[in-house]
């Protein structure tokens, strides 16, 4: 069976409401304006659709540059952790084998920073762990900033 894109499908049936049925229906009736209103949520359900993936990917590519920076981090303040390193890695291959869904993949690379939130605070003293954290705020910022633009809030706002 072929994959079919959500968005596509959602886009083809607004589009469908729009130039085939709203016509049939007397401009006098309610039902017309109905059917223009479900024509336009439908069409701005297909662009979250396809914002949602293409935030996602944006915050996977932040995420695995921010282990980067991490790992960086942990080598420039000489600091020896095998959890953490043991933690960063096995993030890094959970979220490289991930695939399917987008909710999956969200909730993967969520589910990673989260961990390893978690072990940098339970590894290190606050001191050092507010200097190796540092790297995931970053991820952070670029999750907030994408959960607003799908929002159709802009950053100067």
């Amino acid at each position: 069976m072929p994959h079919l894109d959500p968005e596509l499908i959602l886009e083809r049936f607004a589009t469908f409401m729009r130039s085939e049925v709203r016509p049939a229906v007397s401009e006098e009736d309610f039902v017309h304006a109905q059917v223009g209103s479900m024509a336009s949520t439908l069409q701005f359900l297909a662009g979250e659709v396809r914002e949602r993936e293409t935030a996602v990917e944006t915050q996977k590519r932040e995420l695995l540059e921010c282990f980067d920076h991490l790992e960086s981090r942990l080598d420039s303040e000489e600091i020896e952790s095998a959890r953490l390193r043991s933690e960063l890695e096995g993030a890094r291959e959970e979220i490289d084998a991930v695939e399917g869904q987008t909710r999956d993949i969200e909730e993967t690379i969520l589910t990673a920073a989260d961990d390893l939130l978690g072990a940098i605070d339970t590894e290190l003293e606050p001191d050092r762990a507010a200097i190796v954290r540092e790297p995931l705020y970053e991820f952070l910022w670029t999750r907030v900033e994408t959960q607003l633009h799908m929002l159709g809030r802009e950053d100067d706002e």
